[in-house]
């Protein structure tokens, strides 16, 4: 990796102040980021029109706090032309202090040792302190060190990626003689920003002295061979035409707290935040480090200001000119909330400081009512100059409206939620401004002319993830307006009155939810990721040599449009976010088909991907995935990484780690779970903050442990069941097994007679002979194979056209009989079975001869219980053949020896067994002798039954506390 990366990496922030890691006596890579240094410059087209952005917000860097020049025996001295003697550097994610040692040669004879310590602590504003260490060993030398106060020169990399900042030129407008005080300027005119900066130096009186003169300040030292020297220097940084007062007064009193004060103060504030976000993972420490470096520098790059969000680089570089976009909240914002709360909170002050702005946006795209939140803005205003990929993604109103419902979830501030709930509603609206309820699609709610977060495919109609995101918006501003309206009905008339909000505009909002266009394409079992993306042609990037990567510097959009084709996921984002009500089978057919159209471009590609494919149990691809976003940086995988760090995907680490791994979900105001660990790792743990109480989450091959280390009792969670954590530790075991897949009829609820008496009128209709022995015969085989067996015995010759009608009309009588299904016709213990197997940690699949069994499962009121659901219709061969168990085993994702089969008929038995599956009966153990083992109905069975081999009485042990 090249120094120009590891500067980023070695980065230190504050919030308010970012310093490059780089070496303090060599040109370049120790830029200052500060969060108010910004300028709007003009955006100039060839050709503009109505609602295009006018200028773009640029953030430029200050000038280094930490350069220093050296002169050895009154000469220049630039090292860095050979190689140092010796070189550490180290990062203290524990103190926040860079520490590094360095030897050079001077000449034949001599060594100069440098010791450097860097911090810009936390809570002291636009402040750098350092403390610089010399000694000479091989000789006696006479050293120079001076601190100059200005600008850094301009990097000419990336100029032709739109990645990259072009940088705004900063020019020095004042110094004063002792060149401890300097001010700058950026821009002119009304737009123009004033910076000052001011310094401190402090030398050892003892070794040497300060020399103040002729506009720079020097430190100046005579060694002897094997002395040393020493160095403190404090800058800070101030902005306005009172910036030098400020910036004096500021400094003067970093300057009183010295080094130890500044560095006692860092590491305190470190270490509250450690007790909430400890993380360990036995068998990879190379992942737990960078998933801990990661959260390290969210938590530097995290503003502390409402007037601030966190750019998409945070405070490590200048890549995307400093801009905030929509990855904040729908990445960072999540680990934040559950890592350190406080700095997810200005995030969405942020945005409710700029509504206005995003007023202003929407009626500059032609929109009557509501707010539109730009794509990338500093100050409030859309930057964006390409509307295709920019001002089209208006998904970014979603996306603030989900880190605004997690954030509320997380932490139960009601306070802020209630400030933002105009934001909130006047965002909503967008919706019914861009989308209709369509005639020609049933009434559904369609959205029309936007681009996903995939940018490679831009302004489509009905894009997936857009569309998922904006149902929950709606649904999210319809329910708080509710309970608003319901908690204090005074506040919410004014705020109703102020917005013009009426009640059948809420209701839209809830309609609109309801009725949103979120198919699944026939053929594919897949959801299109929008209208059109199906009917292109696949973009052949696999045979591209990896130099043609990112293809948007190779390709011009139009030509990446046309095709299948994906910077990142869309409807695996969707998945990843959005996804808590769509089956495990559907989310594993979508991730199959857009694993091969994606060439993740996009460094956020890689943590969607990796929570979708740990939830449906391929384990090998997530912990793949995993790596690209946790070592993106420590890697420079995408070979950018000396723009700054990927704050999202540093996020993103540890949201697999949470959300993938650790199964954690948000449903209905509770914490769920559903652990796994992959192969290769021993265990792994992690903390987070749940409404102020602070939980661990421990996860073993074997067992879960919960446990509250801080926080009001009683704290419930879901890990399939209600869970109680304790100070102790409540721990649940994992079963020996990974998955149950069960029959429907006979298992756990009784169709038969439904069946029965719709074949029974059929063949009384046809004149066939059929009655309740025969009928046996019918037991778990499907509809086809029945009727032939019918036919069959009564010698009786059909064509297919003649069976298919005998089959629809039989269906057709089923159909009546159950229409009036409910959970009261589940067999009794069967809803306790089935939450239980969640609990222990199973996963639960359906695999059912009958091609009602969704619409009979949704009946009773247990769809939400089964990851997978698979029907007669999916397959082309029926039970006894193993086919049926094998593709719910696959839909799973689980080996077929790690399941658990349970059926009531021989033709199920036979096809469990013939899936390598072990049995389990539900009735005559006579007729199922083949079994492995028999009960005489569904409510004998528990958790240990079907995940062991035990004998009875050594089985209580495993059970779980009722």
């Amino acid at each position: 990796m090249e120094e120009s990366s590891r500067a980023s990496v070695f980065a230190l922030a504050n919030g308010v102040l970012g310093v490059r890691g780089g070496l303090d006596e060599l040109a370049g890579d120790h830029a200052a980021i500060l969060s108010d240094a910004h300028i709007a410059n003009p955006i100039h087209y060839h050709e503009s029109f109505t609602g295009f952005a006018t200028s773009s917000d640029m953030r430029f860097a200050a000038p280094s706090p930490v350069q220093i020049a050296l002169e050895i025996d009154g000469k220049p001295f630039v090292p860095g032309g050979d190689a140092p003697l010796a070189f550490e550097r180290k990062l203290g994610l524990v103190d926040g202090i860079l520490h590094r040692t360095t030897s050079w040669r001077i000449d034949q004879d001599r060594i100069l040792h440098l010791t450097v310590l860097r911090l810009v602590a936390p809570g002291a504003g636009a402040h750098c302190a350092s403390q610089i260490g010399l000694q000479v060993t091989g000789g006696s030398a006479d050293i120079s060190l001076s601190f100059p106060l200005e600008c850094q020169e301009l990097d000419p990399s990336g100029v032709d990626d739109p990645r990259f900042n072009r940088a705004t030129p900063l020019r020095r407008i004042s110094l004063d003689e002792s060149g401890v005080e300097a001010c700058f300027r950026a821009g002119d005119g009304a737009q123009a920003v004033d910076l000052a900066m001011v310094q401190a130096i402090d030398v050892d009186p003892a070794a040497g002295k300060l020399i103040l003169d002729d506009g720079r300040a020097t430190a100046r030292f005579s060694l002897d061979d094997g002395a040393a020297g020493m160095v403190e220097r404090h800058v800070h940084y101030a902005f306005g035409a009172d910036g030098p007062d400020r910036a004096r007064e500021l400094l003067q009193h970093n300057r009183t707290m010295g080094w130890g004060g500044l560095a006692e103060a860092a590491q305190a504030e470190l270490a509250r935040f450690w007790a909430g976000a400890a993380i360990a993972i036995s068998g990879d420490s190379g992942m737990e480090r960078a998933i801990r470096l990661a959260m390290f520098h969210l938590y530097q790059s995290a503003s502390r200001d409402n007037r601030h969000s966190i750019a998409a680089k945070g405070l490590t570089g200048e890549g995307y000119e400093g801009h905030y976009f929509w990855d904040t909240e729908v990445f960072v914002l999540p680990a934040l909330a559950f890592l350190a709360p406080e700095l997810a909170a200005p995030i969405l002050r942020y945005r409710i400081g700029t509504l206005d702005n995003a007023r202003r946006n929407a009626r500059q795209m032609g929109h009557a009512s509501g707010a539109l939140y730009p794509w990338r803005t500093i100050g409030g205003d859309e930057c964006s100059a390409h509307y295709p990929t920019g001002a089209a993604q208006y998904h970014i109103n979603a996306d603030i409206a989900y880190a605004l419902n997690l954030y509320r979830e997380a932490t139960g501030d009601a306070h802020l939620v209630r400030d933002a709930a105009p934001m909130l509603f006047e965002t909503a609206r967008i919706w019914l401004e861009i989308g209709h309820f369509n005639a020609r699609r049933g009434g559904a709610f369609t959205i029309h002319g936007v681009t996903g977060p995939d940018e490679y495919t831009g302004l489509v109609d009905n894009d997936y993830y857009t569309n998922a995101m904006a149902a929950r918006h709606l649904a999210f501003a319809a329910t708080l307006a509710s309970e608003m309206e319901q908690e204090d009905p005074g506040h919410f008339r004014a705020l109703a009155e102020e917005l013009s909000l009426t009640p059948r505009e809420v209701e839209q909002w809830r309609a609109a939810s309801a009725a949103m266009w979120l198919p699944v394409d026939d053929k594919l079992g897949i959801h299109p990721q929008d209208d059109s993306f199906l009917d292109k042609p696949v973009f052949p990037f696999a045979d591209l040599p990896r130099d043609r990567f990112p293809l948007l510097l190779h390709h011009h959009p139009l030509q990446l449009f046309r095709h299948q084709l994906c910077k990142q996921g869309d409807v695996v984002q969707a998945m990843h976010l959005a996804g808590e009500d769509v089956p495990l089978t559907a989310k594993r057919r979508d991730l199959a088909f857009y694993t091969p159209l994606t060439t993740h471009d996009s460094t956020l590609s890689a943590t969607a991907f990796a929570t979708v494919s740990a939830e449906t149990g391929q384990e090998a691809q997530a912990l793949d995935y995993h790596h690209e976003t946790a070592y993106v940086d420590l890697e420079n995988r995408h070979g950018n990484t000396h723009h700054g760090l990927h704050m999202a995907a540093m996020a993103g680490s540890w949201l697999v780690l949470a959300m993938g791994w650790g199964g954690m979900r948000i449903v209905k105001g509770r914490l769920h779970f559903r652990p796994t660990c992959p192969d290769g790792w021993g265990s792994y743990s992690f903390r987070l903050r749940w409404r102020g109480a602070l939980l661990e989450i421990n996860v073993s091959a074997d067992k879960t442990i919960y446990r509250l280390i801080s926080g009001d009792l009683p704290l419930i969670l879901d890990h399939g069941r209600e869970v109680v954590p304790s100070a102790a530790g409540t721990v649940l075991l994992r079963p020996m097994f990974d998955a149950v897949i069960f029959d429907l009829d006979g298992v756990l609820t009784d169709t038969a007679q439904a069946h029965f008496k719709a074949w029974k009128r059929l063949c009384d209709e046809e004149g066939l002979p059929f009655d309740e022995h025969f009928n046996e015969n019918l037991k778990g085989v499907d509809r086809p194979a029945s009727l032939a067996l019918i036919l069959e015995a009564a010698g009786v010759a059909a064509d297919a056209a003649t069976r298919e009608e005998m089959m629809t009309r039989k269906n057709k009588y089923y159909r009546e009989a159950i229409a009036h299904y409910g959970p009261d016709d589940l067999f009794p213990g069967a809803r306790e079975l089935l939450t239980d197997c969640l609990a222990a940690g199973l996963k639960i699949g359906l695999a059912s001869a009958s091609r009602n069994a969704r619409d009979v499962v949704r009946a009773l009121g247990i769809e939400n219980l089964f990851d997978t659901i698979t029907d007669a219709g999916t397959i082309k061969r029926g039970k006894p053949d193993p086919e049926i168990f094998l593709a719910t085993a696959q839909e799973l994702g689980c080996d077929p020896s790690r399941c658990v089969g349970v059926e009531d008929a021989v033709a199920g038995i036979t096809a469990i067994k013939g899936a390598g599956m072990r049995a389990i009966g539900v009735g005559s153990p006579h007729a199922l002798a083949a079994a492995d083992s028999v009960v005489s109905e569904i409510s004998a069975l528990d958790v240990a039954v079907l995940t062991t081999t035990l004998p009875p009485e050594e089985r209580d042990q495993l059970k779980l506390e009722k």
